[in-house]
């Protein structure tokens, strides 16, 4: 591929993934938009229901006492005494009745208060905190009532310290008015309510002055900062105690609606619905958290980009899949030419390794022979010159005629030369050139055999072999293996050249399955330079002109052929090799 092409090739890729990236942000776009607004309509549905069901509720509770002050004022006893406020009589009468109505009605509070605004007579007339003898002329409920109005106001109590609904209606003696009763009932269970539903709800007066809510850190605080004129009204009716400047919001606005808005209180950002309650004045709001519709957007964003990313995501692997199949299916083609080829390569290959094998096996053998060469011709050569002292022998008996002498002489001659027979045999039988043939092997004769060959390297070695005898057998090639073991016998015997003692030691240990031959020489064992690389070709620890450092390594090739293992390691004294082979089945 040339640098252009790769170039051309990345920015295409480059591209696609480009295009890719903006599908996937426009989608997402557009889903959170979407699943904003949707969201954000839920919430001002579900805001409006709640609020107007909040509303009825809210205007329940006061509309059921709404007319009870001009119920109270229709009573005799309360006009009496607003004519002859001194008699007793009247006072005890309208205190009694105002306890009674009290009780019976469920309200907090039950007064009578008159022109002047002085309280003639109330409902908790015994009680240390008495509303008798106050003036409320200040209070806003009090003016409207003397107007003919029935007042309504929110407040706390001034002698109660207690803040409730007072609800007040003028009591008449023909067109004057002489006085006026009121009531004050309790909304904090309204306000209750909500703290225990977590309904964020909120009331408030015409300035804005929030009186119940949800949140009682809110309470008593207006939702922008008031007026001159405001404050000093709420300051003269003592409407909420000392007020102070406490604005809820940072940024003034207009009063909340039904349509909602955001709005910024305390450091947190609200939706807020409003809903005017215009017979009593009061503004009642409903606060949400518009982060639900922001995290519900931000899922559904995440849910589109991620639907969007894997469908392209999807798009991409098939056209993939679909060009890669293309290319296998090319690919696989020329495959199975090139395997073809290949095929017939290793099969050539093949064979002239394993001819390569054979010829380094047979190599090894004769490098074998070529060592035991003069040992082997010491071996024939006492016999040869005992033979012909024997046939001298023979010749001069027999001029005696000494017949027993000279078919004793002639026996010994037979020996001798079965002797020298067995010692060319083995010599052909180990030089023989032949492919492994793994069969059933009795031990006892390839030990008898290796031992054979190598007499004269022992003899000249003066060393000492201590063997063992043995019914077993194993898989094998008995040629192969006699080959091993004339190495590895011959390596023990070398290493131990320079010992005083040189004692080399054949055992063996048999399982079911496997039988472990063990040539142990008493030298002095092998370096770590050796066991790393004791396998290796042409690698020897003797002196240079007594070995090519093949041995090891034809021996190795040969027991991994038939399926055995050659390992080695030091013991105290000396060296041991370990040739684990398989045992022959139905042998003993």
């Amino acid at each position: 591929m040339t640098a252009t092409s790769a170039r051309s090739g990345f920015a295409a890729a480059f591209i696609t993934f480009a295009l890719a990236v903006v599908l996937v942000l426009a989608a997402a776009w557009l889903a959170y938009g979407a699943a904003h607004q949707r969201t954000l309509d839920e919430m001002q549905s579900k805001g409006t229901a709640q609020i107007e069901y909040h509303t009825r509720e809210l205007l329940s509770a006061v509309e059921r006492f709404k007319n009870l002050p001009a119920l109270l004022g229709a009573d005799a006893s309360l006009l009496a005494l607003l004519q002859a406020p001194d008699n007793t009589a009247n006072i005890n009468a309208a205190n009694n009745y105002l306890s009674f109505a009290q009780v019976r009605s469920g309200v907090s509070h039950a007064y009578l208060i008159d022109a002047q605004g002085q309280t003639r007579a109330a409902s908790n007339w015994q009680q240390p905190d008495s509303f008798v003898g106050f003036n409320y002329g200040f209070r806003p409920y009090f003016m409207d009532a003397m107007t003919g109005k029935t007042g309504v106001f929110y407040a706390i109590g001034v002698t109660t310290g207690e803040p409730g609904a007072f609800i007040a209606a003028p009591i008449r003696a023909g067109n004057r008015v002489l006085g006026v009763v009121a009531v004050k009932i309790d909304l904090t269970e309204i306000e209750d309510s909500w703290v225990r539903s977590s309904t964020p709800l909120a009331l408030t007066d015409r300035y804005g002055v929030l009186f119940l809510s949800a949140h009682p850190e809110w309470r008593y605080r207006s939702l922008d900062t008031l007026s001159s004129d405001a404050l000093e009204e709420l300051q003269r009716t003592r409407q909420y105690g000392d007020i102070a400047q406490n604005p809820l919001r940072s940024q003034p606005g207009p009063m909340p609606a039904r349509q909602g808005e955001t709005l910024r209180a305390d450091h947190q950002t609200f939706l807020v619905l409003g809903r005017p309650i215009e017979s009593l004045g009061w503004h009642l709001l409903l606060f949400s958290n518009p982060e639900r519709a922001v995290n519900q957007g931000l899922l559904v964003a995440a849910l589109a980009g991620l639907a969007t990313a894997l469908t392209l995501a999807g798009a991409g692997l098939g056209w993939q899949y679909r060009r890669r199949r293309s290319d296998r299916l090319a690919a696989r083609h020329e495959l199975a030419q090139v395997v073809a080829a290949l095929d017939e390569r290793i099969a050539t290959r093949t064979a002239e390794l394993t001819a390569a094998n054979d010829t380094a096996v047979q190599t090894g053998k004769l490098a074998l022979l070529g060592q035991m060469a003069a040992g082997i011709s010491h071996e024939i050569s006492q016999p040869l010159a005992a033979l012909r002292t024997m046939a001298d022998n023979a010749s001069v008996f027999l001029s005696r005629d000494d017949t027993p002498s000279a078919r004793k002489n002639l026996a010994h001659i037979g020996d001798l030369c079965t002797r020298m027979g067995n010692i060319v045999g083995e010599l052909k039988a180990f030089a023989r050139k032949e492919p492994a043939r793994l069969h059933a092997v009795p031990l006892s004769g390839v030990i008898s055999s290796a031992l054979m060959l190598i007499e004269p390297h022992r003899h000249a070695a003066n060393a000492h072999i201590k063997s063992i005898s043995t019914n077993l057998w194993v898989m094998g090639d008995s040629i192969r293996l006699e080959q091993v073991l004339v190495n590895l016998i011959r390596n023990g015997i070398d290493a131990m050249e320079d010992q005083p003692q040189r004692q080399l030691d054949i055992h063996l240990v048999a399982t079911e399955a496997e039988v472990t031959l063990s040539i142990r020489d008493h030298g002095p064992g092998l370096s770590p330079q050796a066991q790393a690389h004791l396998f290796e070709p042409f690698f020897t620890t003797k002196p240079s002109g007594k070995g090519l450092g093949l041995g090891l390594a034809l021996s190795q090739a040969i027991v991994k052929e038939m399926g055995a293992t050659l390992t080695a390691c030091n013991v105290a004294p000396g060296a041991q090799f370990d040739l684990t082979l398989r045992r022959a089945p139905d042998h003993e």
